[in-house]
């Protein structure tokens, strides 16, 4: 699981659709697009969405871009997505006895883990791309 933050929040995911990790993106905006959407990027000759992250799971537009550290690539089945998160805190290993289940079905947190004294959130992103393709 790859553990990350978005303001004072840390949230982590399976790294089976990790492409890669790397540094901010320079973003072309598109318009009319949904207000997760921050735009396009181009990393290497692959033009992606940028999809903030913040806006997308605590609905809370981000003063400025102060958090934005890393982008997480990841494979959807369509097209790459690029993620804007926060710090990258680390990558760990999560046994499934470890997940306290969030309780609720078809949520896009789908639980949550201790690591390192710290609540990590699980995101579920099929989930969260599910709802979003009905957008």
């Amino acid at each position: 699981m790859i553990v990350f933050r978005l303001g004072e929040r840390t949230y982590g995911f399976s790294t089976d659709k990790v492409e890669e990790i790397t540094t901010m993106l320079t973003s072309t905006t598109v318009p009319h697009s949904p207000n997760w959407t921050v735009g396009l990027v181009n990393l290497r000759g692959q033009v992606m969405t940028l999809v903030d992250l913040d806006i997308l799971l605590n609905k809370s537009d981000s003063s400025g871009d102060d958090w934005y550290k890393n982008t997480i690539i990841i494979h959807t089945e369509e097209n790459p997505i690029a993620l804007k998160v926060g710090p990258v805190i680390g990558v760990s290993d999560v046994l499934e006895e470890q997940l306290q289940a969030s309780g609720e079905e078809e949520s896009i947190i789908s639980g949550y883990i201790s690591v390192n004294d710290d609540i990590v959130s699980i995101i579920d992103l099929d989930q969260i791309f599910k709802e979003k393709e009905e957008v």
